[in-house]
């Protein structure tokens, strides 16, 4: 007789798999004291101005602490009341909203986006057709990575509806519901759909409905909800191994994919709420548990870090709604990772240990992901030194983009010129979901200039033949871009590509997603 196979998604294997797993047990919990150690060790490996740090473990806050200064040329201490940027752990708050109206019966996880928003479209009309609000938080649209990134970083004129409008231009790099590839426009429009449902404005539905109830008094929804609040960390970043303070801030249309402002102490509420099934910290119901449920389960499978995969055991990673859902040391961990031009941010839930760390700083690096994993290590009474895999990780990630660089300049045709005379590149080209650049002239060179973002702006370095280099006047956007010019047999410039110069661009600098076309002067 044959025995019948029962058939396993990848998702129910990836359950299976954590519940199976052997749960490590917390050992004597670490005080306050080495948890300073472990803050003070990161700020000094990864030379970071302020770092704020939040425990909370079997239902009460054991650490909430703010180490450095909000300004690195300025003696403002960071305390647990210093807000710093969240970024993409935004989206988990833009998930739950979603959650808040369909415990209200106002829409379903499987609702049509085209039925809440008539004039979303993508590029293939049955996709659109198809498109549910699940598909907005899952990151397995087809799009490829950070597609339409460049709408809002750096910050321009764009709003919501240009990038309600940009879906039908943006071409998909994957079937749909095949392939994880992070992406922010789809949870501005998540942000929408709240908007369009609730009547409200998605930062004041935030507001009103989830930092209300549970008391994160001191958050807000965007920059210019912060902007007046005294006690905030400037973002900074390293420069040519300098430290820089930077003004660069998010657009305030983007909160539903990265626009939070919290403390460390705000986000202990919004810690304990997820560790008591959902409930405010007076026992009452914010989110049902079928929602909750629906919030934490796996949808889209994703690579596992490789680092992951040989110190924490992280064999299986899918992506939930607003969550990435993976193991760490035999735990399921439910955590997310933020981060905008000069600040990051790392949560992360170990719930069989009733057990959450939280961390910002402002800088853009590694540093709260390190720490918090360092501080779930010591939890768990591991031995593995996550401070020290990161910073190799960083360091071996910086010298194999620099040689990267190196070996592309090395293989230039230096000798090579121009087809043309600088004068025939001059002109406005466009791209159907970015809009208009502007190539000009400018003394004996030619310089870029984008109608989007005032931000990409420079000269035109040459580099060989056709391509030139975009240096961009603005050093702190660390993203210098190939522009390559394609010609007609006619001998005219016909559009033009772009490609960043160094892997370490920043991914939302999606520069290789614009098809420029020449429409003239």
């Amino acid at each position: 007789m044959k025995t019948r196979r029962a058939f396993l998604s990848p998702q129910r294997i990836l359950l299976l798999g954590l519940m199976m797993a052997t749960a490590a047990v917390c050992q004597a919990a670490p005080d306050s004291a080495s948890i300073d150690a472990v803050v003070e060790r990161a700020m000094n490996v990864f030379d970071v101005p302020g770092v704020t740090v939040s425990v909370v473990h079997q239902g009460e806050v054991v650490y909430s602490r703010g180490h450095g200064l909000r300004q690195f040329d300025l003696s403002d201490a960071v305390d647990e009341d210093t807000l710093f940027q969240i970024p993409s752990v935004s989206k988990a708050f833009a998930a739950a909203s979603l959650a808040l109206l369909v415990d209200e019966g106002k829409l379903g996880w499987e609702s049509r986006v085209i039925d809440l928003i008539p004039e979303f479209q993508m590029y293939d009309p049955w996709v659109t057709r198809e498109f549910t609000i699940r598909d907005l938080l899952t990151h397995r649209s087809g799009l490829p990575l950070g597609a339409g990134d460049l709408l809002f970083f750096p910050a321009g004129n764009s709003d919501v509806g240009d990038v309600i409008r940009a879906m039908r231009f943006l071409k998909p790099a994957s079937s749909f519901r095949t392939k994880y590839d992070y992406d922010n426009l789809l949870y501005i429009i998540a942000g929408e759909v709240v908007a369009r449902v609730s009547a409200l404005p998605y930062a004041d539905f935030v507001e009103r409905r989830i930092f209300a109830p549970l008391g994160m008094d001191d958050c807000r929804t965007s920059a210019s909800h912060a902007r007046g609040m005294e006690n905030r960390a400037t973002p900074h970043l390293l420069l040519d191994g300098k430290m820089q303070t930077t003004a660069f801030e998010e657009s305030d249309f983007i909160p539903a994919a990265g626009g939070i402002h919290c403390s460390a102490e705000g986000m202990t509420h919004w810690m304990r709420m997820w560790l008591s099934g959902g409930k405010t910290e007076a026992g009452e119901s914010l989110i049902s548990p079928e929602q909750m449920a629906q919030l934490w389960g796996p949808v889209t499978l994703l690579p596992t870090f490789g680092m992951m995969k040989e110190h924490a055991g992280s064999h299986m990673t899918a992506y939930a709604l607003g969550w990435s859902v993976s193991s760490f040391y035999g735990q399921p961990v439910y955590s997310h990772a933020g981060g905008l031009w000069g600040m990051t941010t790392f949560l992360a839930f170990l719930p069989e240990q009733n057990l959450a760390v939280f961390s910002s700083n402002n800088q853009m690096d590694v540093t709260p992901r390190a720490v918090v994993y360092q501080v779930l290590n010591d939890f768990l009474d591991g031995d593995t030194d996550w401070i020290g895999l990161h910073h190799e990780f960083v360091t071996a990630r910086r010298e194999s983009a620099d040689k990267a660089v190196a070996a592309a300049a090395a293989a230039r045709q230096a000798d090579s010129r121009p087809s043309l005379s600088l004068d025939a590149y001059v002109g406005t080209y466009r791209d159907d979901w970015y809009g208009d650049i502007h190539i000009e002239k400018k003394g004996d060179g030619l310089c870029f200039k984008s109608a989007r973002s005032p931000q990409l702006s420079g000269p035109l370095e040459h580099f060989q033949f056709d391509t030139f280099i975009a240096r961009w006047t603005d050093r702190q956007l660390m993203a210098d871009a190939y522009v390559s010019f394609y010609l007609i047999p006619e001998g005219k410039v016909d559009r033009i590509a772009m490609k960043a110069v160094s892997p370490l661009t920043d991914f939302s600098y999606d520069f290789h997603d614009l098809d420029l076309r020449g429409i003239g002067d």
